[in-house]
């Protein structure tokens, strides 16, 4: 059944919400059209929302596809690409109605208002002046509705950023003191938001009011006091004193702006800072897993990560600045947690029945096994440098314990594993990223009466 393009956009306004959902999915993908499928859910869930029978019949009539598209609401259907594209003025006045969703205008459309009104210029220059002419009706009337349409474009962009820096501002104040992690991370993103705004709108809206910024094109704003001088050159007085009206109320909007724009700034300089302090933390961090992976080596005699550091390796000023005021509560337990950086070797004794670690035991210079002329480590480098090791590797230890103890067999021990982990290790660490996981307690490889406990090695490509 068809419904009446009036009737229809009022069931439209009444139930606002179903086209905000559509905007706000049109601004969130940045495009001018909605998938079908996205529209008729959106219809979908609203109708199956109203209670009332009659209600929901008359609302699945206007909001049916084909009546939208009858009436003209909608005004392309494109079945192959499975898209919806409403028509430009009415999504227009829904933005109307909620400043939140009002487009604020850009550079490109800054830029096409310009060339519009250059060609408005260049179509009036040989003109006859004349009200008998046709011709210079035509353009007379265009460049009028032009001037109505810029007007009315820069008072609702003027309108919007308002809204968008008095909202910002609320939020940014309230959450001077934060709290938690969550409150940190939407602080951060909104001072991206002011970042965006200030960069895309601010700064373009400043340019196209301002005579002076453009160089090599002439200015919006001249062009319209150029095309009101041809008009009173002419003899169209009147009608260039309108064309300067429109020029004044144009104009009129820049103490708006710029007033927004110092409004921002201030919250610019706490997102460079923010921006400044991040990079200083995350570039300690690295610099202190450098630090960290450098005193990993496959040698049990050389694990020791608490180690003296420079000082000025590790902090920084932005970062002193920042632990200076925060608080912290440690809860140190009853134990040497050096233990769990380094890899031990424990003898489990099959008789002992103690809870208590057995003493932890170490390869010496004199052991057999570190001999580079020994036949053992030759079999294991052999063992894997042939083994199908490949990553993205888990748990290296566990890898190379498995490769071992199949191909050695009884002359397998469990010591032989740091070895093999060395020998990989030397041959495809440059190529590959090691990742070193902290676990408490540490992962430990039973072999006959041995333990190893160690820190999981990972390799990815």
């Amino acid at each position: 059944m068809y419904i009446a393009l009036d009737r229809t956009l009022i069931l439209l306004i009444e139930h606002k919400d179903v086209m905000y959902r559509l905007i706000d999915y049109m601004d969130l993908h940045q495009r001018k059209d909605v998938p079908t499928e996205v529209f008729f859910n959106c219809i979908k869930d609203k109708i199956t929302s109203v209670k009332a029978k009659n209600d929901a019949e008359r609302l699945n009539e206007a909001f049916d596809l084909g009546n939208l598209v009858k009436t003209g609401v909608i005004s392309e259907h494109n079945k192959s690409r499975g898209i919806v594209a409403f028509q430009p003025a009415i999504v227009e006045i829904f933005r109307l109605f909620d400043k939140e969703r009002m487009r604020g205008l850009k550079k490109a459309e800054f830029e096409n208002i310009r060339i519009q009104l250059e060609n408005a210029f260049e179509q009036h220059q040989p003109l006859t002046f004349d009200d008998d002419n046709i011709q210079f009706q035509e353009q007379k009337n265009h460049l009028f509705d032009l001037l109505r349409q810029i007007n009315s474009q820069v008072q609702n962009n003027s309108a919007h950023l308002q809204h968008e820096a008095d909202r910002l501002s609320k939020h940014l104040d309230h959450d001077s003191a934060l709290l938690s992690l969550h409150e940190s991370k939407q602080h951060q993103e909104m001072l991206v938001q002011v970042k965006n705004i200030y960069d895309r709108e601010i700064i373009p809206m400043l340019e196209f009011l301002n005579e002076k910024e453009y160089s090599k094109t002439k200015p919006p704003l001249t062009l319209i006091d150029n095309i009101g001088k041809l008009y009173a050159i002419r003899g169209y007085e009147d009608d260039s004193y309108y064309i300067g009206q429109y020029k004044l109320s144009i104009l009129s909007h820049y103490k708006v702006v710029e007033k927004i724009k110092q409004t921002l700034q201030r919250y610019l300089h706490q997102e460079r800072e923010h921006r400044l302090t991040y990079n200083a933390i995350e570039q300690a961090y690295l610099n202190l897993l450098e630090l960290a992976q450098k005193t990993f080596t496959e040698n049990l005699k050389d694990k020791y990560i608490f180690k003296a550091i420079d000082p000025q390796e590790i902090y920084y000023q932005g970062l002193k600045s920042h632990s200076s005021g925060q608080d912290a509560l440690i809860e140190w337990q009853d134990r040497n947690h050096v233990v769990y950086f380094n890899e031990y070797l424990i003898d489990k004794q099959a008789k002992q029945r103690s809870d208590t670690s057995a003493p932890i035991t170490t390869f010496s210079e004199k052991n057999t096994a570190h001999d580079p002329h020994n036949a053992i480590k030759r079999k294991i480098k052999m063992i894997v440098d042939k083994a199908n090791i490949s990553p993205p590797i888990d748990d290296l230890y566990l890898v190379v314990h498995d490769v071992l103890m199949e191909e050695l067999g009884q002359e397998y021990h469990l010591k032989y594993v740091l070895y093999g982990v060395s020998c990989f290790k030397q041959k495809h660490g440059r190529r590959l990223k090691l990742q070193i996981s902290f676990e408490q307690p540490q992962r430990q490889i039973r072999h006959n009466s041995y333990v190893l406990e160690y820190n999981k090695r990972e390799f990815s490509a």
